[in-house]
């Protein structure tokens, strides 16, 4: 049964209701599994979740093409942003995870959105490993898979690809650097929504991604079962508050 990960859906939580409050009009889009976790991540911050919307195909041209047009159609989007968003490879077009497996079954396309969108607006994809939606800007310098021979990298392509340690905080810094740049810093996603979000991620069925959730996949506790990328949910609070701290260290220096 196919399940989300952590890293993604709080990021666009927190960056998509930062761009709502700087005006923007905001919608997200995923599989049903992930929109499950894009609600529970949104109700913990006390923000509407009306606004999640399915996208539902099977790896079917036809099928996931027509699933596309409806909903740009639908939501008439002038941009897009696409965070931790699986990708097919631009060798095979298949949607291989960092060690070379191929996970089609567990990931609906829905990269063809951005695949659909493309020249109609702008797109910014952010991305932590090279297998996203919106790397293949960058498919040049994407290593091979761990197994040494599967080619990982995306094969979807993007107007503005931003690589991040993990997605989470690249889809935060997006939208942190649109609130620092009109100098709204209050808007910026604090530490507690970051926890917050995380587990709500994770009590709604959403597995930390190095470990699965799996104690016996943590180098004896080296990597946090419950949190994301094999941190806990403190670290990447940590890293939020270092991200405001910056932008308004910058913005003073007029460098923004």
């Amino acid at each position: 049964m196919p399940v989300a990960e952590t890293d993604g859906p709080p990021g666009a939580v927190l960056a998509g209701e930062t761009l709502r409050k700087l005006s923007y009009r905001v919608s997200y889009v995923a599989d049903p599994v992930t929109c499950n976790v894009l609600r529970a991540c949104l109700k913990s911050i006390a923000a509407d979740d009306h606004c999640v919307h399915e996208f539902y195909a099977r790896h079917d041209e036809e099928e996931q093409i027509a699933e596309a047009h409806r909903l740009i159609n639908l939501l008439k989007p002038k941009a897009m942003i696409a965070g931790e968003l699986c990708s097919r490879s631009w060798n095979d077009g298949i949607r291989h995870n960092m060690k070379g497996k191929n996970i089609n079954d567990w990931n609906p396309p829905v990269d063809e959105m951005l695949v659909q969108f493309k020249g109609r607006g702008i797109i910014i994809a952010v991305g932590d490993g090279g297998n996203e939606a919106g790397m293949a800007n960058l498919k040049d310098n994407i290593p091979l898979a761990s197994d040494g021979k599967t080619i990982m990298a995306s094969g979807v392509y993007s107007d503005i690809p931003v690589t991040s340690w993990n997605s989470n905080l690249g889809l935060q810094a997006v939208a942190s650097i649109a609130a620092a740049m009109e100098s709204r810093f209050e808007l910026i996603p604090t530490a507690d929504q970051v926890i917050k979000t995380i587990e709500a991620a994770l009590d709604a069925g959403a597995v930390e991604g190095v470990t699965q959730g799996k104690q016996e996949n943590s180098l004896n506790g080296s990597y946090a079962t419950r949190g994301v990328d094999g941190f806990a949910p403190y670290v990447h609070a940590a890293d939020q508050d270092k991200l405001k701290s910056t932008l308004i260290q910058m913005k003073i220096k007029a460098m923004l």
